[in-house]
C-alpha cells in the first residue's frame, strides 16, 4: 500500500503567498495603466477630459470639460472619505480599488455616484461606468483615449 503525503501546512502558506503576490503585481500594473489623461472619445461635443496621478497611498484627481476644470482633489485610495468641491458644490468622496478598477463614490447632499474607472489591456482606452445609486438611475459608460504626456502638458 503506498501511503501519499498530505502537504505541511508551511507548502500550503507559501503556495497560497506566492500565488496572491503574483496577483497583485497584476492588479499594481494594471493601476498604473489607469495613470495619466484621458479625454472623452467622439467628435463635435465638449470633450471631457480625467487626469488621474497616483501619490503612492493617495491619487490626484482632475477633471475637466473643454476649458473648464469641474473638480481637483487629492484623495486616499483605501475608502477613506474625502472632502471635496465638485463644480462648485461641497461633496464627499472616496475611492478605492476593486482589483484593476478604481472605484469612486461621491456623495452630494442626498445624491450618490459610483464611477468605475476600467482601463483595457493595453492600456491606450478607459471606460467610465457612471452608476446614479440615490437617486437610482440608468448606468452610463463613457469612453476614453489616454492623451499622450506631451500633449496633455502643453
Amino acid at each position: 500500500m503506498i501511503h501519499a503525503r498530505r502537504p505541511t501546512p508551511l507548502i500550503v502558506t507559501l503556495s497560497a503567498l506566492l500565488w496572491a503576490g503574483s496577483a497583485f503585481a497584476d492588479d499594481d500594473s494594471s493601476r498604473a495603466k489607469l495613470m495619466g489623461t484621458w479625454q472623452s472619445a467622439g467628435t463635435g461635443e465638449t470633450k471631457s477630459t480625467w487626469a488621474l496621478e497616483g501619490l503612492g497611498e493617495s491619487i490626484h484627481v482632475t477633471n475637466s470639460n473643454g476649458t473648464q476644470t469641474v473638480a481637483e482633489f487629492d484623495c486616499n485610495t483605501v475608502g477613506k472619505e474625502c472632502a471635496v468641491k465638485d463644480a462648485g458644490r461641497k461633496s464627499k468622496v472616496s475611492m478605492y480599488f476593486n482589483g484593476p478598477r478604481l472605484v469612486e463614490l461621491e456623495t452630494r447632499g442626498t445624491q450618490v455616484v459610483k464611477r468605475r474607472f476600467i482601463v483595457s489591456d493595453d492600456g491606450a482606452t478607459m471606460d467610465l461606468d457612471t452608476i446614479p445609486i440615490a437617486p437610482e438611475g440608468k448606468t452610463e459608460t463613457t469612453h476614453f483615449k489616454r492623451v499622450p504626456s506631451v500633449v496633455a502638458k502643453q
